[in-house]
């Protein structure tokens, strides 16, 4: 078993023993599908952001999911991969955003940058994440989110882009600093994103393209703790790319999952990873011990 501080490679082949695999491969391989909840019951709604980006302006608004009654919750924030904001985000992602609110977070999600070419092929869509991070900030009423605590945050595919740019940008002020996007990022974006403590990227699009990164030679993601998954049936993402992803980050906190069988769209439709989306974000971003035995096992 991996120590914490180590890099660990897993790849999931569910039809083999799991003994010498750890926790969150057992687990995973184990649950194989569906759609696991946390102990809160959720409940969701629209919000309209007037500043978010989009051609449509019923698509200008985010819907956040959080548990019913409980009090305050830290914030995760989830971000939409292409073709899926907007009135398609509900069908994609619905499901995925309720399962990792029921673990106990306030997760918001924007529908705008509706397809990627809404956004710059994608480049811009962190600016949406960092404007509803900060919308819920200057509008606490919105939503029961607890602002004392660390901010998470995962997304899918162009949303999963948009996590490692957050995280690149959280890291090395020199990330995007020479580029048309510099002047977009606000000093109160910026403080937003010191709070982002961990950033799970589900399947996302390859980092070392220059079509889809703006910045190449200043992602450096080399603090903040990144959980990757994939699997081996993805076919719309280049082979081996989000393994060349995990090789770009230099942070020692980084956990690489590659699921036996699992497409593309698994996110969508089987969900195996949400709960330990909310494990990944619930140890390193809050510091819980009990979810980190769930990723990297008890030691025994």
């Amino acid at each position: 078993m991996c120590s914490r501080s180590k890099v660990i490679r897993i790849h999931l082949i569910c039809l083999t023993s799991l003994a010498a695999t750890g926790a969150l491969l057992a687990a995973l391989c184990a649950r194989g599908i569906f759609d696991e909840r946390g102990p809160y019951k959720v409940t969701c709604r629209t919000v309209s952001i007037p500043d978010l980006h989009e051609s449509m302006p019923f698509c200008k608004r985010a819907r956040v999911c959080h548990p019913d009654g409980h009090g305050q919750f830290p914030l995760h924030l989830f971000a939409h991969g292409d073709a899926a904001g907007g009135a398609l985000f509900y069908l994609s992602y619905g499901p995925l955003q309720e399962q990792i609110a029921s673990f106990g977070f306030v997760v918001p999600a924007y529908l705008s940058c509706w397809f990627d070419s809404e956004c710059s092929n994608g480049e811009t869509s962190f600016l949406e994440a960092l404007k509803t991070i900060n919308y819920f900030e200057q509008h606490p009423q919105a939503a029961p989110v607890d602002f004392s605590k660390a901010y998470s945050a995962s997304g899918h595919s162009t949303g999963a882009r948009v996590v490692l740019m957050l995280a690149a940008l959280r890291d090395n002020a020199a990330f995007l600093a020479n580029t048309s996007l510099a002047s977009q990022v606000t000093s109160s974006m910026r403080t937003s994103l010191a709070k982002i403590k961990a950033v799970i990227a589900d399947h996302p699009d390859p980092m070392y393209d220059p079509k889809q990164n703006p910045d190449i030679a200043n992602f450096q993601i080399t603090q903040t703790p990144v959980l990757i998954l994939t699997g081996t049936a993805d076919s719309l993402e280049p082979k081996d790319s989000a393994w060349l992803n995990f090789k770009m980050i230099s942070s020692r906190k980084k956990v690489f999952v590659n699921l036996e069988g699992a497409s593309h769209n698994e996110p969508v439709f089987t969900r195996a990873e949400g709960p330990f989306v909310a494990y990944f974000a619930q140890h390193f971003a809050l510091g819980e011990v009990e979810p980190g035995k769930k990723i990297y096992g008890n030691g025994t």
